[in-house]
């Protein structure tokens, strides 16, 4: 049995030896009180001094806050943990986190204040052992990340279950360039050829097998890791591209942003150096932007979308007819190219409303001189339809599933060998 350390002392604590004390803490705590186990997390910092002496400066401070009897724990390189016994009840449990919260805040100069995610797990309620009540503390640190501390609320356990499962492994791939791309063709009905590409993430993990870029792209987000993300997938696909050109594809290449990145103050300045680092032509690159992205927060986001129209890149407005869908945005975005979420297309050819929808939009996007993608294609049928309500381009399983890009450079020459 390893020793106990002292109550109240700083120390960096094995996982096995966390679960004992936890045990033990509940062990002795009288029936009508609680356990509280509450995290602290200092997010966005990177590895090196500068990380340690934050975490040195965070544990410091709330030693001053720890009861005898209490535990406090440096947990890893960016994260405490609080122990709290014989608590009368959530308000009390909720009145000690905002106390650790004040006290890691209060400083008299910007760069001394900390500002920590902290999630608060109670026993017997959210778990009665060490690994469960840590776990749910964890969750909750990212189910309020908005409100930076809230108590584990197994209602809103999706993302926390995936952040908990795929924060390790997410921040190893982005460090060690284990995520891929995929290719998706997209073909110009008048002409039946290949004009455009989109790109698409993809992660194989050998543990937690195919990761959705839903999955992945939400707990980047949470984790701030979005824009390093975005940086990858932007250099990536401009050098694939560049790689594609050099085999003959004189197409467009269409790469997806995230809502995150419309707040980057320094994205059009790196896609401007990417472009210039693999010399391809600013005009064959089309960044795609979500509805919804764009509404959160207009001004900054039109800004944004103006820069990169202004160095010469086109823009798309994706998954169109799934957000806001509002005709006063629509008509000041500088966008080039309208993309019909394939919801509407996957029943084209059995909902007359949504052909209605369809087709009414084809034709208001070509009164605004804007290009129409249709997504999701799948059957002949649909695509006849598309070709009858005059829809520029389509995209689907109907022509190609993703490929990567060996596969992608063959099946372009397969269609340059067929015209």
């Amino acid at each position: 049995m390893p020793t106990r350390p002292a109550p109240a002392a700083l120390m960096t604590t094995p996982r096995h030896l966390l679960d004992e004390l936890i045990a033990e803490g509940l062990s002795q705590t009288d029936q009508d009180k609680k356990t509280a186990v509450i995290y602290l997390e200092l997010r966005h910092l990177h590895p090196g001094h500068y990380r340690e002496r934050l975490l040195e400066l965070m544990l410091t401070r709330l030693h001053s806050v720890v009861r005898t009897g209490d535990y406090l724990f440096q947990l890893d390189s960016h994260s405490a943990l609080l122990l709290l016994n014989q608590l009368s009840g959530v308000s009390h449990a909720m009145l000690a986190a905002h106390r650790a919260q004040q006290v890691l805040m209060d400083a008299p100069t910007d760069e001394q204040r900390l500002y920590p995610q902290i999630g608060i797990a109670l026993a017997p309620d959210h778990g009665s052992d060490g690994e469960t009540l840590i776990d749910a503390a964890k969750i909750a640190a990212h189910q309020f990340a908005h409100e930076h501390i809230g108590i584990y609320d197994p209602d809103r356990d999706w993302l926390g279950q995936q952040l908990a499962r795929l924060e390790a492994p997410l921040r190893e791939a982005l460090q060690q360039n284990k995520f891929h791309l995929a290719f998706q063709p997209k073909i110009e009905l008048a002409s039946q050829q290949v004009t455009g590409l989109e790109v698409l993430l993809r992660w194989e993990n050998e543990l937690l097998g195919s990761i959705s870029p839903y999955e992945i792209i939400s707990v980047a987000e949470h984790l701030g890791l979005m824009d390093r993300l975005s940086q990858w997938v932007i250099q990536t696909a401009l050098r694939n591209f560049a790689q594609l050109r050099q085999h003959g594809y004189t197409g467009s290449l269409g790469i997806n942003l995230a809502p995150n990145n419309l707040r980057d103050p320094h994205l059009a300045g790196f896609i401007s150096n990417a472009l210039a680092v693999w010399g391809v032509p600013a005009e064959k690159v089309i960044f795609e932007i979500t509805e919804s992205a764009v509404i959160e927060e207009f001004d900054m986001a039109l800004r944004q979308l103006e820069h990169i129209k202004d160095m010469g890149c086109q823009l798309a407005l994706d998954d169109f007819g799934t957000g806001y869908s509002s005709l006063s945005y629509l008509k000041r975005l500088p966008i080039d190219e309208l993309k019909i979420d394939r919801s509407f297309i996957m029943h084209l050819t059995e909902q007359e409303d949504d052909r209605a929808i369809v087709e009414s939009i084809i034709e208001l996007a070509h009164r605004l001189r804007l290009q129409v993608t249709a997504e999701g294609v799948e059957q002949a049928a649909e695509k006849a339809l598309l070709e009858q309500y005059h829809c520029d381009v389509i995209q689907g399983f109907f022509y190609s599933k993703p490929l990567i890009l060996s596969d992608m450079i063959t099946y372009l020459q397969q269609q340059r060998a067929a015209r």
